[in-house]
Formats: C-alpha cells, sequence, structure tokens
C-alpha cells in the first residue's frame, strides 16, 4: 500500500499522491472532491458534460405500455 501525507499550502491542504505503474492520475487532470463522514476522501474524475452537444430527442425512448390493456388494479393516469 502507497503511503502520503498531507501539508498546508496557503489556506489550501494539500496530499500529493505518489506515482505507481498503470496509475490513471494524470497532472492538470480536475476532479471532483467528496469527503466522507468516516474520514475517506473521494478524487471523482470530472469528465465533459455528456449531453451539451446532443440533439433535441435523441435519447427519446417510445412508450412500450402505451397499448397494453390494464388487466388488474394498475392505476392509469390519463
Amino acid at each position: 500500500m502507497l503511503k502520503t501525507k498531507t501539508r498546508a499550502q496557503g489556506r489550501s491542504i494539500v496530499v500529493t499522491l505518489p506515482a505507481e505503474d498503470g496509475a490513471t492520475v494524470f497532472p492538470g487532470k480536475e476532479y471532483l472532491v467528496s469527503y466522507g463522514n468516516d474520514g475517506t476522501i473521494v478524487l471523482i474524475p470530472k469528465i465533459e458534460d455528456p449531453f451539451a452537444n446532443v440533439t433535441e430527442g435523441a435519447f427519446y425512448e417510445s412508450d412500450v405500455w402505451e397499448d397494453m390493456p390494464a388487466v388488474g388494479k394498475e392505476v392509469l393516469d390519463d
């Protein structure tokens, strides 16, 4: 297991991540930070908005239940 130590830098706390073969952490990459109640720190890679350049209706799926008859006590919204 790799070990690191925190240090203060201005008004921030810095955590240096040791390099390891096959690591997917790269300099300059942005991460979202989540602090857990138990002291865990999770770094989540920030991705581009996958919906930024999508045309309207691209993710539309037809309602496959639309013509299905009610057979029990289903609540139908009209």
